[in-house]
């Protein structure tokens, strides 16, 4: 009897009831993502984006008399409908810098929404703004990127390289289901479904920081950790060029089948 079937790295299409469609929309109305199959999309993209802040702007007469500048990291939620909502400096610098950049991101229009399996979603997305006074005090740059401070250290969740497994997806894949033990008390209780594990791959390619997103059971929860933790070492992300701290997200299916 074959028991087990893992799926993994995307996001894929599963056949549900009708019941369980109904309370995955549900839940995804209410669960906020940090990475979705369909991103959200600023209206004329991201080099809109940027002129639209830059536009925006105003750069404080208090922070330019005392010379300050530097980066302020702003995250905000892209809801349902597109709307930009929960703006909070995740890293600040100032609080006239940081007074500033909110109230410019609070300014965003109506974005195109993130999706998940077709559906519109809430996705966190993080916007640093360089505040940079050159010789003729004016703001110099203003850089968007798809990363968050977490702990103190800039996490990406999309970037230039993205991190690699060694042999690739299919060999993940492989890896995993021979690694992975279906829980004696899940099969006799015959608990299946779908586990969804995020971890971080570091600058060193190490995975680390594994963390259920959205369980099943502790049984399964507790194996889907177990097999993650065990990972080799992958090919780091890069972003400009250098390492970086990735978040990465695995569903990890569990499928009893006759």
């Amino acid at each position: 009897m074959k028991i087990l079937k893992i799926l993994t790295l995307a996001l894929l299409a599963t056949l549900f009831s009708p019941q369980v469609k109904a309370q995955e929309k549900e839940n995804n109305e209410k669960m906020v993502f940090m990475i979705v199959e369909d991103m959200p999309e600023f209206p004329g993209g991201e080099v809109v984006l940027k002129k639209f802040i830059a536009n925006s702007v105003k750069y404080p007469e208090v922070a330019k008399k005392n010379g300050i500048s530097g980066r302020v990291y702003v995250t905000f939620v892209v809801d349902t409908e597109g709307m930009v909502e929960d703006a909070k400096i995740a890293r600040g610098v100032d609080p006239s810098l940081d007074k500033e950049a909110l109230r410019v991101v609070n300014l965003l229009p109506k974005w195109k929404p993130g999706k998940q399996r077709g559906e519109n979603v809430r996705v966190s997305y993080t916007i640093p703004i360089v505040f940079s006074l050159d010789d003729k005090e004016e703001l110099k740059t203003i850089n968007v990127t798809k990363s968050k401070m977490i702990d103190g250290e800039e996490v990406f969740f999309i970037c230039d390289e993205m991190p690699e497994f060694p042999g690739g997806e299919s060999t993940l894949r492989n890896l995993l289901a021979g690694m992975v033990e279906y829980p004696k008390v899940a099969k006799e209780q015959s608990i299946q479904g779908k586990v969804y594990v995020t971890f971080l791959v570091g600058k060193d390619g190490k995975v680390k920081d594994a963390k259920i997103a959205r369980g099943v059971d502790p049984s399964l929860d507790n194996e889907a950790l177990r097999v993650i933790n065990e990972l080799p070492r992958w090919k780091p992300g890069k972003a400009n060029g250098e390492p970086v701290s990735v978040s990465y997200t695995v569903p990890i299916n569990f499928a009893l089948n006759q």
